[in-house]
């Protein structure tokens, strides 16, 4: 199986270079998106941080999160909203990458001390290659010397987790149930938009909302047809041609969640109202155009999504168990 992990280990010869490998393809570059983050327990005093959550009696602080999202984002510069919304989502992963990983230890996957313990002399033998003390990496790469032990535990326990689930036969099984989602299936789609108008409230949203849901009600009821309706009520420039947008796929160039909604369609079905940036539409499929593709030849991309929704699936059955 091709690993989904990085490495711990780089043959590399200079510190730059080591130092880019480590934050490109290290710990912060794993199956899912939320599968990283890292928890405090270094001298600081807790108390007198912002503490954004606690997760099984640990705290997840906003200095913790600043300094992922500095690993993550380099230099890269964000307005007060995009960062607003990095300082949630990172919040959030933290909190999935925790609970993740009390259910890896419930299931004797986690790894042991001695695991961490020999991954981080190794980096540290190679750190003496290129000159660079280990307090020197640490201050570098944003984090502390428990921050790097805790990234280290989760990096050994999912990438063991993904080993024993990602078999050829759960790869294939997960094709299978969602072969439009890999296999390179290509929709003919049409849609019918309705702007959101600039500052829009709850409540227009809502009107928006409703309006679509009767336009579609009197598509299917046959009272007009799909055309007509298109042209009555749709405020895209395809309003005049049935609203057609032509073929798509799964990578674009419509939004992800414009695609994700076609995508569950068979041929003639209208979506019900979705919401993107543009405001909220009616999706048509018209026509599908299968592909050949087989499960091995998308097997990355399959192994990348799996781990992901293995991700949140463990997330979410793990605090229910905890819950009750």
């Amino acid at each position: 199986m091709t690993s989904l992990a990085p490495r711990f280990t780089f043959v590399i010869s200079t510190k730059t270079k080591l130092l880019a490998c480590w934050l490109t393809f290290g710990f912060l570059s794993l199956a899912s998106p939320h599968a990283y983050g890292y928890q405090q327990k270094d001298s600081d005093d807790a108390t007198t941080q912002d503490i954004l959550a606690t997760i099984y009696g640990l705290t997840i602080t906003r200095d913790q999160v600043e300094r992922d999202l500095k690993r993550t984002l380099g230099d890269r510069q964000l307005s007060a909203i995009d960062r607003r919304k990095a300082m949630e989502l990172t919040t959030q992963k933290l909190i999935d990458q925790h609970v993740a990983l009390d259910f890896l230890s419930k299931k004797g996957l986690a790894a042991n001390p001695s695991e961490v313990d020999f991954q981080i002399e190794k980096l540290k033998s190679e750190l003496q290659t290129i000159d660079l003390s280990f307090t020197e990496f640490l201050k570098e790469t944003y984090q502390t010397s428990d921050e790097l032990r805790f990234q280290t535990k989760w990096q050994i326990s999912w990438e063991r987790y993904l080993k024993n689930k990602l078999t050829d036969e759960f790869l294939e099984s997960y094709f299978e149930r969602s072969r439009r989602r890999f296999n390179g299936t290509e929709i003919k789609a049409a849609h019918l938009l309705i702007k959101l108008p600039a500052n829009n409230s709850q409540a227009q949203e809502e009107r928006i909302n409703q309006q679509l849901l009767e336009v579609r009600q009197q598509v299917l009821s046959k009272t007009v047809s799909w055309q007509e309706a298109v042209k009555a009520h749709s405020e895209a420039p395809t309003r005049l041609s049935g609203g057609s947008l032509g073929w798509i796929t799964r990578e674009g160039p419509m939004s992800p969640s414009f695609t994700n909604a076609a995508f569950q369609l068979s041929e003639n079905e209208i979506s019900l109202p979705v919401k993107t940036k543009f405001g909220f539409h009616l999706i048509r499929c018209e026509s599908i155009r299968d592909s050949a593709f087989g499960w091995k030849d998308v097997r990355t991309e399959l192994e990348k999504n799996a781990a992901r929704d293995l991700l949140q699936a463990i997330v979410k059955q793990h605090k229910i168990q905890k819950a009750n």
